[in-house]
């Protein structure tokens, strides 16, 4: 039985991890321990309850205004100390964080293999996304192992010379957690019917648009720019958005600043003038009932790398706000495109997908390259082999 740590901190690592940890806790082949960063401390505790992961150990690093600098020394005395006094025979890792980067390299210090899930995505570009393309970088230097999610992640890493036989394309284990919880809301009227609810408010006459925007690289003028464009989109008579808005309080003043009386918020009190609102404001949401509003929405507006994986299983088109994403497997699939991030063209390219049949119902049939659900089984069973 080998020893291995799951390492996460932000919320969409314990997603992609939570099917992967409640697996390999089933699995013989593993003693399997948890560690919880902290990074995204408050938005980790409902999705945990959700899958019924208690982290083994919690480094609570999560503090108001902390920098990247802060969140990597946090990170690195504590896992430092449990593998200290704890003897790991592997450290699983995801994705581009700073808790990922930060495990991997404290693993390497200590000589501890690092197990990389969702290796391999590039952008090309160290500062877009920032941090992550550099952590993904880093991380792979120290990877043993490397499960890409797609072939086109497995060719950028050969292209950079790691050795094919520690490549593993195993699919995403996003779609994992992702159909997990599909089944649930399938097999729960009850839990459907309470989403039901609180979601009342949407008009169901109308295309519902759901909206994520938070990357770093963003802030400021480009940001602004997406939200300038969601409030001239939110003129036309057809649509209503939702926008779940990121508690980082560089996002929080730009929506402030744009969006002003254009915008409506639904979790502070009733609102006034409920189902007259075109664009709903509100706080993060926990990822199940995000779920359930991925799969009710006409279309998504997104820069989150989670959520461009997840919508193509759905069949929902995604448009996403970046200037560079290092899922271009989804733009060639034809689930995706990018959305420029200046006002006109961003209503330009909206209202093209929101007025054309055809090219909606290619982008929401297109097949998801991301994975099939059973990336976590294919992982363990490479890491039994390996180890």
């Amino acid at each position: 039985m080998k020893n291995i740590i799951v390492v996460f901190g932000t919320r969409p690592e314990a997603i992609k991890l939570a099917p992967f940890i409640l697996q390999a806790k089933s699995d013989r082949r593993f003693r399997t321990y948890v560690c919880s960063t902290g990074q995204h401390r408050e938005m980790l505790k409902p999705l945990l309850n959700f899958f019924e992961i208690t982290p083994d150990f919690d480094l609570d690093l999560m503090k108001p205004g902390q920098s990247l600098a802060d969140i990597s020394i946090g990170v690195m005395r504590g896992l430092h100390d449990i593998l200290n006094a704890h003897k790991m025979d592997a450290v699983v890792v995801q994705g581009d964080t700073t808790s990922c980067f930060i495990a991997s390299l404290i693993a390497f210090y200590h000589k501890v293999p690092v197990m990389h899930i969702e290796a391999g995505l590039r952008s090309g570009d160290i500062y877009s996304p920032y941090p992550e393309e550099f952590n993904r970088k880093a991380t792979g230097l120290v990877a043993s192992l490397h499960f890409s999610p797609t072939e086109p992640s497995r060719e950028n890493l050969l292209r950079e010379h790691y050795s094919d036989e520690d490549i593993y394309v195993t699919g995403n284990t996003g779609i994992d957690a992702l159909f997990t919880v599909i089944k649930k809301l399938a097999d729960s009227p009850e839990l459907r019917a309470s989403f039901d609810k609180t979601y009342s408010f949407l008009n169901p006459k109308k295309k519902f648009i759901l909206v994520t925007v938070h990357r770093r690289e963003s802030f400021g003028v480009p940001m602004e720019e997406v939200m300038k464009g969601l409030v001239a989109l939110s003129q036309r008579e057809d649509v209503e958005l939702l926008i779940p808005l990121h508690m980082n309080p560089q996002v929080r003043a730009s929506a402030e600043k744009i969006f002003g009386d254009h915008a409506q918020w639904i979790d502070k009190g009733t609102p006034a003038h409920m189902g007259q609102s075109r664009i709903w404001l509100c706080e993060p949401i926990d990822y199940v009932p995000f779920v359930y509003l991925m799969n009710r929405a006409h279309l998504i507006i997104t820069d989150s790398g989670g959520v461009q994986e997840e919508a193509p299983s759905l069949g929902k088109p995604i448009l996403v706000a970046r200037k560079k994403t290092e899922r271009p497997e989804a733009i060639a699939a034809g689930t995706s495109k990018l959305i420029p991030l200046e006002e006109k063209a961003f209503v330009d390219t909206a209202s093209e997908v929101l007025d054309n049949p055809e090219i909606y119902r290619r982008m929401s049939q297109a097949k998801n390259p991301f994975g099939d659900g059973k990336a976590c089984e294919r992982i363990l069973n490479i890491m039994a082999e390996r180890l």
